[in-house]
């Protein structure tokens, strides 16, 4: 199925996005230092899922990024 209208990329951010995405990867960079720590004291399982919740965060960060690039992606596809 067809979409008749695509997604518009996002320019503008709002104030409260921009803290939102400056606490995301601010988190993510604390969480990835973390595990860090838990890998050094053996503790592999906390460290796996530390470094997961990492990931997740920053990526929460680049969310705009990365629905931009998905838009273009879809496009190029097109």
């Amino acid at each position: 199925m067809k979409r008749t209208q695509s997604a518009k990329v996002r320019k503008h951010r709002s104030r409260g996005e921009m803290i939102s995405t400056f606490i995301y990867i601010l988190v993510g960079v604390f969480f990835a230092g973390e595990t860090r720590v838990l890998f050094d004291e053996g503790e592999v399982g906390s460290a796996i899922l530390m470094g997961l919740f990492a990931c997740a965060s920053i990526a929460g960060g680049l969310r705009f990024h990365i629905h931009n690039l998905w838009h273009r992606i879809s496009e190029l596809r097109k």
